[in-house]
């Protein structure tokens, strides 16, 4: 590491639910969309696509390749996202490092649309303190049980698989103790 990429400060993350969701009251034959947003240092991260909060979770214990921002269908292949977000780790310091180009999405993995997203995709690197990115997640997932209360019916989750039942097992300190109800 360098002394420049040392002196640089941690980025703060933070996810909160699209469009107010805890503030809107909808009629009760509505369902309402649990959408999570990521914002880094108090600017939304503006990806159109929908955040599968499993492999966000997962990616604050294993360093790997994640499709984080995907298709609703859970392929973010089909969202035309290329490569996702490299995620490592530097455990002597506690911290998580985000790799990726933005926008995630060339749209069109066929040619010509995937060769211009590969000329114009601007590369961007954020460091997060591990701890407040857990806590972070934590605060989320406890906006998302207060807002689904004894209701979950009402709600849907963006992604194809996940109901809002398995959302509110997540457990970011806890990744593998997921209860999933595929």
């Amino acid at each position: 590491m360098t002394q420049v990429e040392k002196d640089k400060p941690l980025n703060r993350f933070e996810l909160r639910l699209k469009n107010d969701v805890a503030e809107r009251c909808l009629p009760r034959d509505s369902t309402i969309d649990l959408e999570a947003e990521i914002w880094i240092d108090g600017h939304h991260l503006d990806e159109p696509h929908p955040i599968d909060l499993p492999e966000l979770i997962f990616s604050c214990h294993k360093e790997r390749w994640y499709g984080i921002f995907t298709c609703g269908c859970g392929n973010a292949d089909c969202a035309g996202i290329v490569d996702g977000i490299h995620v490592t780790h530097q455990k002597s310091e506690d911290l998580i490092r985000w790799s990726f180009r933005l926008p995630q999405s060339a749209g069109n993995l066929l040619d010509p649309a995937l060769s211009e997203w590969e000329k114009t995709a601007i590369p961007v690197d954020f460091a997060f303190d591990r701890a407040q990115m857990i806590n972070a997640i934590n605060i989320f997932l406890d906006e998302v049980r207060r807002v689904v209360g004894t209701h979950p019916e009402r709600f849907s989750y963006p992604i194809m698989g996940h109901a809002v039942q398995d959302i509110l097992t997540l457990d970011p300190d806890h990744p593998h103790s997921w209860v999933h109800s595929w």
